[in-house]
Formats: structure tokens, sequence, C-alpha cells
């Protein structure tokens, strides 16, 4: 069946997409139907950056329907892990029930074995590495695999070393590491595969924090091997980037002094009433923003909470809080050497023609803040303010979060715990639970979809007394 240009304009109306969200949907990586499969190691399994991206995608773009794995090992390898034999049987297991059709791959890390490069040990990676891409496109066909290269040992706000000498071998283990970084890069030129760099960026980044703020620079990678969180929220932005994603929440340019919405993109704008002392409308925005979970928290972990060791009384880590009056200075680093903002959270306001010299913002009754008329004529970002449309983010982060920590649950506590070969026994009983926590996973999802749907909003703004 052919459709004309008028008849898909027509159908995306009747489904409240805008021209701009179709095409910014089009223009992503990520398609309705996708299942996207995150594999790895530890630094993977700190599951961070899968967050982040999962939570990006579910607030830019709440009507696509696309499913996330995480299934990366702490300790991993390109030839398996400490919970499986071989790499034969990672993939059977953290792979290919799931049918992914996206895979991204960072490996590397512990494969160069925390010294300097040796050739002996990259052919075990090189070889380990191609066996993993020929298993995946023989089990997975048509799968589109995604290769990140190692994110960096820090070698920058520390003396140049290597793990296990410390003090007495010239250069450092990102030396080695680069070495496998373009290893990936000449894989994926080979494959036509897309390759994202985790490992330039990053130590970009500690150099410039390095000559800013020399103490801060260090929690960026504490322990010199896993980034911290808010270090992952920039890895989850380069990934987010190479796959093309929008900036945008929305934009709005309404001029007061003409009464006319001059932009919305991304957004539906009605009601726009102006007089002497107040401006008022209403607007639906078809994003959310994107919530940077770690801002307003010092106490996010390096790892989050094993359940495990020892069993906890909650048996879900909870959350540090998203909202309040403290800012970590270590995510504020990040979000603004990396213009985070810039390039994935802006939701514009721009009202040019005001009279009066500062109004303040409602939002639903609730006070965002007061502005002067040039900042609102340059236009503010409401990403950056606790507004309702954040506070709806931060529900959706929260479930994405909750996802990702039945599925940790479920492989640590079911698939690892009570593996055939140690307990052949419960293995019908462990494969019930095991599918109960897949539906209650999928279910999450559904939840996340249904909090990130969008809904209209009142907007005030109202002239300040001179006094």
């Amino acid at each position: 069946m052919k459709f004309s240009r008028w008849h898909v304009v027509i159908l995306a109306l009747a489904l409240g997409l805008t021209p701009t969200v179709r095409a910014a949907t089009q223009a992503f990586y990520l398609h309705s139907g996708d299942r996207v499969l995150f594999y790895g190691d530890s630094i993977t399994e700190q599951r961070y950056y899968p967050v982040a991206v999962e939570t990006y995608v579910r607030t830019r773009f709440p009507g696509l329907q696309v499913k996330f794995v995480d299934s990366a090992v702490g300790g991993a390898r390109v030839t398996g892990n400490w919970a499986v034999s071989s790499e034969a049987q990672s993939l059977e297991r953290d792979v290919y029930p799931f049918h992914p059709n996206v895979v991204t791959i960072m490996l590397g890390m512990n494969d160069a074995m925390y010294q300097p490069f040796k050739e002996s040990i990259f052919h075990t990676y090189v070889k380990g590495y191609e066996y993993i891409i020929a298993q995946l496109q023989k089990h997975l066909p048509g799968v589109k695999i995604v290769l990140i290269e190692p994110s960096p040992w820090d070698d920058v706000t520390h003396t140049p070393s290597y793990f296990n000498n410390p003090d007495h071998l010239p250069g450092g283990y990102n030396d080695t590491l680069l070495h496998y970084c373009a290893f990936v890069r000449k894989l994926g030129a080979e494959h036509h595969f897309m390759v994202v760099d985790f490992n330039t960026p990053i130590v970009d980044l500690l150099k410039q924090a390095e000559q800013s703020d020399p103490k801060l620079a260090q929690k960026l990678i504490p322990g010199r091997i896993h980034p911290g969180a808010s270090t992952q929220l920039f890895m989850a932005q380069l990934l987010l980037k190479a796959w093309h994603a929008p900036a945008t929440v929305s934009s709005v340019s309404l001029n007061a002094d003409t009464h006319h919405v001059e932009d919305a993109d991304n957004t539906r704008v009605t009601g726009f009433s102006v007089n002497a002392q107040r401006i008022s409308w209403n607007q639906t925005d078809q994003s959310l923003p994107y919530p940077i979970m770690t801002l307003h928290s010092t106490k996010w972990p390096q790892f989050p909470p094993d359940p495990f060791l020892p069993y906890p009384t909650d048996l879900f880590w909870k959350l540090p809080p998203l909202t309040g009056d403290t800012l970590n200075p270590v995510a504020q680093l990040v979000t603004r050497d990396t213009h985070m903002y810039r390039d994935l959270d802006s939701e514009t306001l721009q009202v040019s023609g005001l009279t009066g010299s500062s109004y303040t913002l409602k939002i639903d009754g609730s006070p965002i803040g007061t502005f002067s008329a040039g900042q609102l004529a340059d236009g503010i970002n409401l990403a950056r303010y606790q507004t309702p449309m954040m506070d709806q983010a931060d529900k959706v982060l929260t479930a994405v979060w909750h996802e990702e920590d039945l599925r940790f649950y479920e492989w640590r506590a079911v698939q690892v715990a009570l593996r055939a070969d140690h307990y052949p026994s419960v293995q019908p009983a462990a494969n019930q639970l095991v599918s109960a926590i897949y539906r209650q996973k999928d279910s999450l999802a559904t939840r996340e979809h249904i909090l990130a749907r969008p809904i209209p909003h009142h907007y005030v703004l109202q002239l300040q007394s001179q006094q």
C-alpha cells in the first residue's frame, strides 16, 4: 500500500505527533520495536550509563517502544567471565534469550591485564572479540552491533602507572588500552559497525578538570578504573550523540508585544493571553526534560549497593535524592565541561516584547523563578529548573532504575546463584522465577511509557512590582 506525503502528515497528526517530533524520531538511531542489550564488564554493570541512556529515550520519545537490558558482568573479558566457563555460555545465557537487535559491546579494561602492552595478550583479545562478533551475527541475524572503545584508566589525575607495577615502569596503563581502542575502531571499520569512543573524550574531560579543580578531577574515576556515576552520564551522552539524539525537549518563542506565538517546536501552545500585569498560556510538550540523576546528591556510590552482600533490609536500592537544594560538585563539573544541557537537554522559553523589568514564572501554580525581561528575551532553559515536567521525568527515571534493579536481582540472585551446574534439581523453579521477573520488568517498562505521557501545563509570567 502506498501513501502520499499528506497521508503521512494526517496520520502523524492523528497520533498526536508534530512534524518535528516525527523528523527527530526518524533521525534517531533507535526505532519502535528495537531491543537494546548492553554487553560488557563491571563498568557497564555499574548500570549508570545504561540507565541514563534508557531514561533519555523514555523521556525524549515517550511513544517509542524500545526494550533495554543490561547484561554486563563484572570482571568480564572477551573470553568469558567468572559466572560461566566460556564466552559461549555467557552469550547463551546473557544475550540470546533477550533476542536483541541492537547490541553495544564495551570490553577491554580487564583483557589487557593491567600491564604494559603484550602482543600475546592482545592476540587473545583480537580472537575473542572476533568470536563474539561472529556468534552474535550467527545467532541474531540482522543485529546492529555498536562497538564502544574501552573507557580510560586514569593516568591524568594520578602518576601514569600500571596496576601491578605502580612505580617501576614508564608510561601508563591507558597507553596499553589505546592499542585496544585502535583495534575496536579497525574491527568496526571492517564490519561497517558504529564505533563510539569513550576513551579520548573522558581523558580530555580529566585533563580539563585537572586544570580547573585537581581534587574534584580525581573523583571522576575513583580508583582509576570505574567511572563515577556523574562521569557515566557523560558516557551516556557520548553514546546518545552517536545515535543522533536531539537536544531539543521543546522550544517556545512568544512575543508579548504582538500577542503572537512565534515558534513552538516539539510542543503545542494554546490560550496565549497578554495584559499589562500578566502573560499566560497553556503548553503541551511532546517530550520531558532529561533528568541529570546525580545533580542533587553527593551520595551516589561508585557501584550501586549489591543486594546480596550482605542481604539488605530493603531488597532494592533506594535512589539518592533527585531534587533539593544540594548540588553535587562532580555532576556540576561534568554537565558544565561536557555541555550536557546544550547537547541533550534544551527546553527553551523565550519571551520578547516585555514592558516590565522582571517577571516571576509559575507553572501549574508552582513558582519556578524570577527573571529579567532581558533574560526572557534571550531565552531560559527550563531543563535547569525543578519544574512539574522535571518532577514527571524524575518519576520515569525512578521506574527505569527499578527495572534495571530487577534485572540485576534476577541475574545475581537466581541465574547465577542457582545455576544449573550447581543446582540442577531446582532449575524448573528457577526458570519459572526468572520468567516471572522478566514479566515484571516488562510491566515496569510499560509503566515508564505511561509516566512519560505528555501532560498539558499552565504557564503564567507575573510582572513584579517595583519598590
